[in-house]
C-alpha cells in the first residue's frame, strides 16, 4: 500500500474514534437526589489534531448508578466536586430510562449524553484499609474486620428495632434481676 493511502485510513479511523466514548474520570456539577440525577463534567479535556485541547462539555440528566441488588441498596450523600467515574452507553438510554427495554430507534452510539455516573472512582480516596471492610462518613466508621469483628466508631443510636445479645434482648423493654440503686452492678438480664 501506498503511504497516502495508508495516512488516508489512519486519519479516517482516528478521526471516528476521536468521537467514540468509553469511559473517564468526571466530577459532580450538581446533584438532585429525589430524581437520581447529576450534572457532571468530564475531567480530561480532548486534545484536537492541530496540537490545542477542547475542554469535556457539562452533561446533564445523567443517572447515578448505585449498587443495588436483591430488595437492597447502597447509597451516600453526593456533592458538588465529588468524583464519579462516568461510562458512556453503546446505544441510546432514552427509551431504557424511561422503562423501555426494547431496541433503541435512535442511531446514537457512545454519545456524551448517554451517560450514567458511578460515585467515586476518583484519585482522593485515603486511608483505606487492605484488612477489613470498611465504612466512613464524617467522624463515624463501621468496619468489618477478617476475624469477625465489626468496629463501630461514633454515637450508635438504635430505632425502632429489636437488639438481641446471645438470645437476650438488650432493647429498649429488656429488664435486669437484683436491681439496686446506688453502685451496685445489677443481675443478669431476664431472658
Amino acid at each position: 500500500m501506498s503511504d497516502d493511502f495508508t495516512g488516508a485510513i489512519e486519519a479516517a479511523v482516528g478521526s471516528i474514534l476521536s468521537d467514540i466514548n468509553t469511559s473517564m474520570p468526571g466530577v459532580i456539577v450538581s446533584y438532585d437526589a429525589g430524581r437520581n440525577r447529576a450534572v457532571v463534567r468530564p475531567t480530561l479535556p480532548k486534545r484536537l489534531a492541530d496540537g490545542t485541547t477542547l475542554e469535556a462539555p457539562t452533561i446533564a440528566e445523567v443517572p447515578v448508578l448505585w449498587p443495588t441488588g436483591g430488595g437492597g441498596s447502597f447509597t451516600f450523600p453526593i456533592r458538588p466536586g465529588d468524583q464519579v467515574w462516568l461510562e458512556f452507553s453503546q446505544r441510546s438510554l432514552d427509551g431504557w430510562l424511561g422503562g423501555n427495554d426494547t431496541a433503541p430507534d435512535d442511531p446514537r452510539r457512545f454519545d456524551l449524553s448517554d451517560c450514567v455516573a458511578r460515585p467515586g472512582g476518583g484519585r482522593d480516596v485515603s486511608g483505606v484499609d487492605a484488612d477489613a471492610v470498611a465504612l466512613n462518613f464524617g467522624g463515624a466508621s463501621v468496619r468489618l474486620e477478617p476475624d469477625g469483628t465489626v468496629r463501630i466508631i461514633g454515637n450508635l443510636v438504635v430505632e425502632g428495632a429489636s437488639v438481641t445479645h446471645n438470645g437476650v434482648n438488650i432493647g429498649a423493654t429488656h429488664a435486669h434481676q437484683e436491681v439496686e440503686r446506688g453502685g451496685e452492678i445489677s443481675g443478669p438480664p431476664v431472658p
